[in-house]
């Protein structure tokens, strides 16, 4: 069942993937009376962007899962020290953590190239990046100051940008004052990206601790509580970067063909406040109750007295 699970949302994703990908990077289609037509279905699904994002999301979903049983398995281990399935959990997430971790690095970096090319604005809002200029620094941290289009208290690397994003320390970014009016906004995408990269470089550092830890036999308390406070952590950095795909794709729907301001529907303030309301309502309510479940679970083990 764990299988047929696995391959169900994988099957699932794919889909959702493809459509997202191609509503980033659109191509294979025609404008037919104005309605989009696909011409290419191969090209539909296989769009640009796709591929990069698939395996993204699969390491995420991957890295997320492997953390959140680590850490409950870490979270056990401080109840009961010396549980032996729990150690056992704890070294198989830890193990595969250290395995995805880097790889997910390498993916992210492969389809941070490929959004430069497809969609320059996204990664200009990402690395603040306010006018086009050669060399440009790689900052760390800042307040985006919209209104004056700069960085205030930016604390930055000299030429990282333009290093890291085309390889070359001299290299010409285009800046945000090319892609006027239509760019995205600037703070959720330079603050989401950095989350989700510091999540994620946090995850590969404790990792590889941690595996290197473990080869050395029972861990301490503290790198226990530190594998319990990451439990979470790949929800929180996928968050992140989803939020850094779709608020970055802004104000088109689907990037260079139609404007979210298009399709919106013809539906009042009162049906739209109803339906967000009821999805909070209901997804908080199963957050909830899975919150409760699993830190349950982790607390009392999974073997139970009878099994023992």
């Amino acid at each position: 069942s764990t299988v047929m699970v696995a391959v169900g949302t994988s099957l699932s994703a794919f889909w959702i993937l493809a459509l997202n990908s191609w509503m980033q990077t659109p191509v294979g289609h025609v404008v037919v009376d104005g309605q989009l037509i696909a011409g290419d279905w191969i090209e539909v699904i296989f769009n640009p962007s796709f591929p990069y994002r698939f395996i993204h999301m699969m390491l995420a979903s991957g890295l997320t899962a492997s953390f959140a049983i680590a850490g409950l398995s870490a979270w056990r281990l401080l109840k009961a020290p010396g549980d032996a399935s729990a150690m056992k959990t704890l070294r198989a997430g830890v193990i595969v953590a250290a395995v995805l971790a880097p790889l997910q690095i390498f993916i992210g970096d492969l389809h941070g190239l490929n959004t430069l090319q497809h969609q320059p604005a996204k990664i200009a809002a990402i690395e603040g990046i306010w006018k086009t200029e050669k060399g440009a620094p790689l900052v760390l941290f800042a307040v985006p100051n919209e209104q004056q289009r700069r960085n205030d208290y930016a604390i930055e690397i000299p030429k990282g940008a333009a290093l890291v994003l085309k390889h070359d320390a001299d290299a010409e970014l285009r800046g945000l004052d090319e892609f006027e009016p239509d760019r995205p906004p600037v703070a959720p995408l330079f603050y989401g990206f950095r989350l989700m990269v510091g999540i994620g470089m946090g995850m590969l550092a404790l990792a590889w601790f941690g595996a290197w830890r473990l080869r050395r036999g029972a861990p301490p308390r503290a790198l226990l509580w530190t594998f319990a406070a990451f439990t979470f952590s790949g929800w929180i950095a996928t968050l992140a970067g989803w939020i850094v795909t779709e608020v970055g794709r802004q104000p088109w729907l689907v990037t260079g063909v139609l404007r979210t301001a298009d399709a919106v529907g013809h539906i009042s303030g009162a049906q739209l406040g109803a339906s967000v309301t009821g999805y909070v309502l209901t997804y908080s309510l199963m957050l909830l109750a899975y919150f409760v479940v699993i830190t349950h679970m982790a607390g009392k083990g999974a073997v139970t007295e009878a099994r023992k």
